[in-house]
């Protein structure tokens, strides 16, 4: 659930809302459409992202599966395939504390741990230039702030 509305519910308990938590509440609302809306065509255009970002990925990369073994491109997709998933659900929710606490925190420790940043680098990139090459510009606002929080935790 949305931090916010959370917390306005929680601090509102046992009285009325006053008229700007109910504008809040209102706006929150009345914004979930549009996010469904846009969720679901990230949802049905990931492969064709991701496609796009490994293809051109691969060859900044070559010695990828000699360092890291003959999985390493598909845990390259997979991986980038969760954090694509997770800022999918934190623009569906209009909540970056979701990305944060689900998954970056986490995922920058594994990253720093196997020393992964440098080389991730560029994926985190090339997702966000290749938004508007898969997307309309409506669906690339909106998830647009999700992919540079993500970059900028995972990778800078």
């Amino acid at each position: 659930m949305n931090l916010m509305f959370a917390d306005l519910l929680q601090n509102a308990e046992g009285r009325y809302l006053h008229p700007n938590e109910l504008k809040s509440l209102h706006d929150y609302v009345e914004g979930i459409p549009k996010r469904v809306r846009i969720y679901q065509v990230l949802q049905s255009k990931e492969s064709e992202l991701l496609d796009r970002v490994i293809e051109k990925f691969q060859p900044m990369l070559p010695n990828l599966t000699r360092r890291h073994g003959v999985l390493a491109w598909e845990r390259c997709r997979r991986d980038l395939s969760m954090v694509w998933r997770y800022c999918c659900m934190a623009m569906l929710l209009n909540d970056e504390d979701y990305l944060r606490d689900k998954l970056l925190y986490w995922l920058e420790t594994i990253l720093k741990s196997f020393k992964m940043r440098d080389e991730c680098k560029p994926a985190y990139k090339l997702m966000l230039d290749s938004l508007p090459y898969v997307f309309g510009s409506e669906e690339s606002e909106m998830i647009r702030p999700y992919l540079i929080l993500a970059k900028t935790m995972l990778v800078s």
